[in-house]
């Protein structure tokens, strides 16, 4: 909790210099990509630490310390009243520019000569000859690294999603998938490596269980119920090499059995299903990221190339909505706020809004008349997730649990809410939150 007397956060700064420009709370969280309720948050913050006790006086508070810049009012006349004077300083509210930016401490002067020097080794050394950008953005972003002294993102509070019972073991880059009021969780990355494990949520009874492992090791993968098996297509192995097995789960006979191979490894891709047929689109092939599309029938136990997506990425997200698909975000070195739709029965693509931030390592899932995009801040900083019905030309703003960073999770719907399990947001997570999409529903009893 915030002391009074403690110095303000550069983030809380910007949002005092917001505060004082007459903002409210859902303007300001637009503007600085938070949600509104993380700005309470701040803002709470932030009247703990000066002691103030309305915008007004932190406003005033504000221009007293010089962390806003205003414009140079009129002296008054000596016979003006004190009130008069606060009035005249509050008409000049609007005025209030950005903050004033404090110099910089000596520590990071040294730090930034620090910096000069280590690049200016760098570019004097010989440089060895290298794989194309595409792979290396891919294969660096095949592993996660803690974060120092950064942690884990900060829970966002007062948010329309609850917490449920944790998954057994901390991981990201998993699949998720939901059959049968149960969630099956496959693989994914561990603090001690790739791992093998499916671990099996029972949605009435707030229980995980274990159940029998891959045959394989694998991380970066997808998973998606499809013909009664729960299909885990491709991934990454322990040794980050992507694969072309297909694994396939036999939920009753807790086996793995495995389907026709993928045409080419990939790991990292968008998956989903659709009239019990599999597609996948994007992913890294272990040297570039690739613009595919390929269905899987498994009446004919067969793969086919369906015309490609417009951009090479991988770490999208695909979600099944009526006859369509939505393929979003990305990452290929930068988030991607891209937006597609593929069109089964037509074999085509159009395109739709782009997302409100760019999203790397998102999940999607579609439920209640909306596709939403949950998770992302590979690059930039999360403060809120996404939801898009798609009549609207605009994404919407959706509370997030996790603010910072939270991606490579997994998400599934599941009738009229969304599950949303593991991830990394600093170190890897056991977290298991759900978001009541429609809490409420309406009966009508028979005639």
């Amino acid at each position: 909790m915030a002391e009074f007397g403690e110095a303000l956060s550069e983030r809380e700064l910007e949002i005092v210099s917001l505060v004082a420009q007459g903002l409210t709370n859902r303007e300001i969280a637009v503007r600085v990509y938070l949600s509104p309720n993380t700005i309470k948050v701040h803002l709470r913050n932030i009247f703990s630490k000066t002691g103030v006790a309305s915008r007004t006086e932190l406003t005033m508070l504000a221009v007293k310390e010089g962390w806003v810049a205003v414009a140079p009012p009129s002296q008054p006349a000596a016979s003006e009243s004190s009130s008069e004077v606060e009035a005249a300083a509050l008409e000049l509210a609007p005025a209030i520019s950005a903050p004033v930016t404090p110099p910089w401490p000596r520590a990071r002067w040294i730090g930034l000569t620090l910096g000069l020097i280590l690049l200016a080794l760098v570019l004097w050394l010989p440089q060895r000859p290298s794989a194309s950008a595409e792979g290396i953005s891919s294969a660096a972003a095949l592993v996660d690294l803690p974060a120092g002294e950064s942690g884990v993102a900060a829970f966002a509070g007062e948010t329309g999603w609850r917490e449920v019972a944790p998954l057994p073991v901390r991981r990201a880059r998993l699949g998720l998938a939901a059959f049968d009021k149960r969630l099956y969780a496959v693989g994914g990355l561990t603090a001690e490596g790739v791992s093998s494990r499916l671990d099996i949520y029972d949605i009435e009874a707030d229980r995980w269980s274990e159940g029998a492992s891959l045959p394989l090791q694998l991380a970066n993968v997808g998973a998606v119920a499809a013909a009664g098996r729960i299909v885990v297509p491709g991934g990454c192995d322990a040794q980050g090499i992507p694969v072309v097995t297909v694994h396939a789960y036999a939920p009753v006979e807790d086996v793995w059995e495995t389907f026709a191979d993928l045409p080419e490894p990939l790991c990292g891709y968008a998956l989903t299903a659709l009239d019990d047929q599999i597609y996948l689109f994007g992913g890294w092939d272990g040297q570039r990221n690739r613009a595919i599309a390929l269905r899987y029938d498994p009446v004919e136990n067969a793969w086919e190339a369906l015309p490609a997506p417009r951009e090479a990425r991988a770490f999208g997200a695909a979600a099944t909505f009526g006859r369509e698909i939505f393929y979003v975000g990305g990452y290929d070195g930068t988030e991607r706020a891209t937006c597609e739709v593929f069109l089964p029965d037509e074999e085509a693509w159009r395109n739709c809004p782009a997302l409100l931030q760019p999203r790397g390592g998102l999940s999607l899932a579609s439920v209640g008349g909306y596709v939403y995009a949950i998770g992302g801040g590979w690059g930039g900083y999360l403060g809120f997730s996404e939801r898009l019905a798609p009549q609207q030309k605009a994404w919407g703003v959706v509370e997030t649990p996790l603010v910072g960073e939270w991606r490579n999770l997994g998400l599934v719907a599941w009738e009229t809410a969304l599950f949303a399990t593991g991830g990394w947001s600093g170190d890897f997570l056991n977290r298991t939150y759900v978001f009541d999409a429609l809490p409420f529903r309406v009966f009508i009893p028979a005639p």
